[in-house]
């Protein structure tokens, strides 16, 4: 215990101020009270120089410090994978990676027992999260291994107790279905608590050269196609152990003659035609090749249809499951009719207008000449009649190429519900003159009269003069059609390989309206607007040079984008023309992933009905594994309202197969038309044992950023002995106590009484 001050000033200053005081008292209050008797005069005088040493005494501010020594014991975490890639059986003897895992654990045994006797030891199982243990069994059921998700467990732990280490047991294959924290970044974050971890790994990094191992890691195609055209479908497939063989690939799509809502039909390859392969055969040259295929066919009718691609089965490969890919897509019956209005002299425009010869979508151009050219631009007001075209592009054109009475019948025709989209250009938005049009209602983007430019000009405030590499926002890539060009995995990488736009239009959302920024620049330049006027959606592009793509080899990311622009604009990318609707997107999930429902009701004139009332059923049927009898299973998700629309969450996706959407909807206790139906699939995967391979390297690079260390199962004894000898547990914790002796209601209390004597007494004597 000591005793300590800390002024409120330096020591002489304190001093200096203390000795004033004192000096003001004894040469200006005697006189005051020298009428006063002896016995009086005194007891005033003593209680002003009592004040006086009083705030003397606040002035040093004196503190009693108390100091207590401690020994706190340190917390040994010992994490065992629990998952189900660890019966893996490629341990020495083809023994299971856990078995190994116990087998190295009993071996060091008498090392742990003896830290034990300076740290505690405490025993984890983990897969998606932390299990406490007394020891570990010879079990491993997790079904998905989040080793990010348990070290940040760890360093929560770490918040109320001292954590001396982490001996990590692992094959170190990160394999979270869901979205989950990167274990490298919370390595990082251990070290700087000085919580190290040590990793030792178990399980081979590939499959044996033995081993006979066939995967369709991807299935792309378009969700959306049109009949009487043909439908590419691609798939990437893993091949090891089968070398030099020739192996069959086809594409399966299901035949549903015959067969009702809510029943799956037979699965058959399409005949071939002229300009189609529907089957074709690979061959593989070294183990762990990724071979990309392509297969075709031709959809004869309308709706919705289940689609695979299959590679064959050789002798010898034990599993099966993935050498499948399914998915749903529709079909649709007929075409769009789009107008497009651009300059004739902009390299843009012809390959914008490439879509018509892959799709069924019919692209009018009209040209508009410029310079000298531009008297003999004619737009016909043909094209602005009702029900013309489902879609309205304007490229590089000012508002004064079109008539008065044309832009009035070009809103008239978006407020009924065809598509626009406005692209980039120097003479467009507001600097063609659409700030006094009827267009400026529409447009999802801020436009003022002032903006104009004249014929040949430029305007720098308007234009970005600087490479714009377009990549998709969180909602765009995430939950927009628009901006997919492959798997949701793959999506982001494919935007960045694609060259970046050369400028744009400076556009700038619209604060009164419900905007969404689907694309934006590396720098968060918006590239891509979007909203809905009524019926309508419109689309606002601050790019004129996707044509680049094209030139440098993307000519199939070009044709998608424009392709799905044109879809969504004219809301055929999910919709149908019946009253009740629904729509999953994407339509295939991995099991026990959610699944959003959306769905809504119309009147006959298109027009939202946002107050029907909606009835959900998703059933499933699935093989019974017992009686391998099908058993069917239903289930009544609860429908939220959200604006126009309804949505629902699916949860019960732990079974693979497809599982079939029913929305029934009733307006004033009427029912509104035929159900709606859809479906969606839950993919054989899992993710645990479809690839098994360990992964070292992140298991190296978790010690590496934590200060640890990573090694195989036979350095776990050294490591041990290493922490005996040089220490590793009981941490010396010294806690500090302060009592502040002037900071207190007894102290306050002290010179108040002081004060009020002193008060009192002159009060009495006829002083105050």
């Amino acid at each position: 215990m000591n005793l300590v001050v800390s002024p409120v000033w330096s020591s002489p200053t304190v001093i200096l101020v203390t000795l004033g005081l004192l000096a003001l008292v004894l040469t200006t209050y005697p006189s005051r009270v020298r009428h006063l008797p002896v016995l009086q005069r005194r007891t005033l005088i003593g209680l002003r120089l009592a004040a006086v040493a009083v705030l003397f005494f606040a002035m040093l501010r004196p503190e009693v410090v108390h100091s207590e020594t401690s020994r706190q014991r340190a917390v040994l975490i010992v994490l065992g994978d629990a998952s189900r890639s660890m019966n893996t059986p490629d341990g020495p003897g083809a023994v299971t990676r856990r078995q190994a895992l116990l087998k190295e654990l009993a071996g060091v045994t008498k090392l742990f027992d003896a830290l034990g006797d300076d740290v505690e030891i405490r025993y984890f199982d983990f897969a998606t999260d932390l299990a406490p243990v007394k020891s570990l069994v010879d079990r491993a059921e997790g079904d998905e291994t989040a080793l990010g998700a348990v070290l940040e467990r760890v360093g929560r732990l770490a918040q109320t107790e001292r954590i001396a280490g982490v001996v990590l047991l692992s094959d170190g294959a990160q394999r979270a279905r869901q979205p989950t924290a990167d274990p490298r970044a919370i390595a990082k974050e251990l070290g700087a608590l000085q919580i190290p971890v040590y990793t030792v790994w178990f399980g081979g990094t590939g499959f044996s050269e033995n081993a006979i191992e066939l995967a369709i890691e991807e299935l792309l195609v378009d969700p959306v196609v049109f009949e009487k055209k043909v439908v590419t479908v691609t798939a990437r497939i893993r091949v090891h152990g089968v070398l030099k063989r020739p192996l069959k690939v086809r594409l399966l799509v299901e035949d549903r003659a015959g067969r009702k809502q809510g029943e799956s039909g037979e699965m058959k390859v399409p005949s071939a035609t002229a300009n189609t392969k529907p089957q074709t055969t690979i061959t593989a040259d070294r183990n762990g090749q990724v071979i990309p295929v392509e297969l075709s066919y031709v959809p004869n009718r309308p709706g919705e249809f289940k689609i695979a691609v299959e590679v064959e089965s050789p002798d010898g490969e034990l599993q099966t499951r993935n050498n499948r890919r399914e998915t749903i897509i529709t079909v649709r019956q007929g075409g769009l009719n789009v107008a497009y209005y651009d300059r004739v002299l902009r390299p843009e425009q012809k390959f914008i207008r490439l879509i018509n010869r892959s799709e069924n979508i019919q692209m009018d151009f009209y040209p508009v000449r410029s310079g000298q050219f531009t008297a003999e631009t004619r737009i016909e007001n043909e094209s602005f009649q009702a029900g013309r075209y489902d879609v309205y592009v304007i490229g590089d054109v000012p508002a004064g190429t079109f008539s008065p009475n044309q832009l009035r019948a070009l809103a008239e025709r978006v407020r009924e519900g065809a598509g626009f989209l406005m692209t980039g250009g120097y003479h467009n938005f507001g600097a063609g003159g659409y700030a006094g049009t009827p267009l400026a209602d529409l447009l999802p983007v801020e436009m003022r009269d002032s903006d104009i430019v004249k014929a040949g000009e430029v305007s720098p405030e308007q234009h970005h003069f600087k490479p714009l590499q377009m990549l998709p926002t969180a909602r765009g890539e995430q939950q927009h059609y628009v901006m997919r060009l492959d798997v949701p995995s793959k999506n982001r990488d494919r935007w960045k390989s694609l060259p970046p736009l050369q400028g744009g239009n400076r556009l700038k959302a619209k604060t009164d309206a419900v905007v969404e920024t689907l694309a934006v620049a590396t720098d968060g330049t918006p590239l891509l607007l979007a909203h809905e006027v009524g019926q309508a959606r419109v689309m606002a592009f601050a790019g004129d040079t996707t044509y680049q793509w094209v030139l440098t080899g993307h000519k199939s990311e070009h044709q998608r984008f424009w392709r799905q622009m044109i879809l969504y604009l004219a809301r055929k990318e999910f919709d149908t023309d019946q009253p009740v609707w629904v729509r999953i997107d994407p339509r295939n999930y991995m099991p026990k992933q959610r699944v959003a429902l959306t769905f809504g009701a119309r009147t006959d004139e298109g027009k939202p009905l946002p107050d029907a009332d909606f009835t959900v059923d998703v059933s499933h049927t699935r093989i019974d594994p017992k009686t391998k009898q099908p058993r069917k299973s239903d289930h009544r998700p609860q429908p939220r309202r959200s604006g126009d629309e309804s949505t629902a969450e699916f949860l019960n996706t732990a079974d693979a197969g497809d599982y079939w959407v029913r929305v029934t909807a009733k307006h004033d206790g009427k029912p509104l038309g035929y159900d709606a139906w859809t479906r969606f699939i839950v993919d054989a995967r899992d993710p645990e044992t479809d690839n098994p391979a360990a992964d070292h390297a992140l298991l190296k690079d978790i010690a590496e950023l934590s200060g640890g260390t990573a090694m195989p199962p036979e350095g776990l004894s050294s490591l041990l002995g290493r922490m005996l000898k040089e220490g590793v547990g009981t941490a010396e914790i010294t806690q500090v106590t302060r009592t502040r002796l002037w900071d207190n209601w007894p102290f306050l209390g002290l010179f108040v009484a002081v004060m009020s004597m002193e008060w009192l007494l002159r009060k009495k004597r006829g002083l105050v």
